[in-house]
């Protein structure tokens, strides 16, 4: 009885270490290798994709860099010889990506003849705005929708010239209307909207549509001035303007 339960435990060991070594085989260790070591088309798409995001994800600061430009309509204007232009450039500072500071800086001309009274006007004078826009686009990729304020102001020096004489209906009489070096000065606001695009590395195109209204001005009592420079043409109790912006990042 005693050899019977000998020999049964011996087998029992026995095979117990068959199926250890069998477990701990080279062949056994390769055919598990493989299936922990598989690459599914869904995970290496994954890593692509972040990969790709991380290359073109732009890290956004308080500052981003300034941009420098000009306004090529008004450029463009005098090119043309038209009676009345301005020469522009601006500057402005990126922060977040969302506020944009901004200030513009010009000269604005004027060399006008009426056709009923054969008058003319001329103005050159410089001017200046400072205010500020803000991207509406939440995506941090180049592409720009503003919205802003500018204040404006500009001192100018016009003449105003009639060659046919004015006639006072009350006492009679005529004379020439001759006013040279008048002195004039006006103070503007502005609503300005507008779009940007990027079209290469620093270089962004934008334009952007303007309404103005006249904060105060001061005029010779003789006459109003035809065209301020900075504002522009004053046929109304406002003013409509636009530009089209060449701008680089720096």
């Amino acid at each position: 009885m005693a050899s019977r339960t000998f020999r049964y435990i011996s087998a029992l060991l026995l095979s117990l270490a068959i199926s250890i070594a069998d477990a701990q085989t080279p062949a056994d260790t390769t055919a598990v290798e493989p299936s922990d070591s598989i690459v599914t088309v869904g995970d290496l798409v994954n890593s692509i994709a972040d990969k790709v995001k991380g290359k073109h994800e732009k890290k956004i600061h308080f500052i981003n860099g300034a941009a420098v430009g000009a306004d090529i309509v008004g450029w463009g204007m005098k090119a043309l010889g038209s009676d009345w232009r301005h020469m522009e450039v601006l500057g402005r500072i990126n922060i977040l990506d969302r506020y944009f500071p901004i200030a513009e800086l010009g000269i604005g001309e004027a060399n006008h003849e009426g056709r009923d009274l054969e008058n003319r006007f001329k103005v050159r004078a410089p001017y200046f705005r400072v205010g500020a826009d803000y991207n509406f686009n939440k995506k941090h990729n180049g592409n720009r929708m503003t919205g802003g304020l500018r204040y404006g102001f500009s001192k100018y020096n016009y003449d105003l010239f009639v060659a046919e004489p004015l006639t006072d209906p009350i006492w009679g009489g005529s004379e020439e209307l001759d006013l040279t070096g008048r002195d004039g000065r006006c103070h503007w606001l502005e609503v300005v909207f507008g779009l940007e695009t990027r079209v290469w590395t620093i270089v962004h195109l934008g334009w952007d549509i303007r309404i103005k209204a006249k904060l105060s001005q001061k005029k010779a009592p003789e006459g109003q001035p035809w065209y301020i420079p900075g504002y522009g043409k004053t046929d109304g109790s406002t003013c409509w303007g636009g530009s089209f912006k060449l701008l680089f990042d720096i």
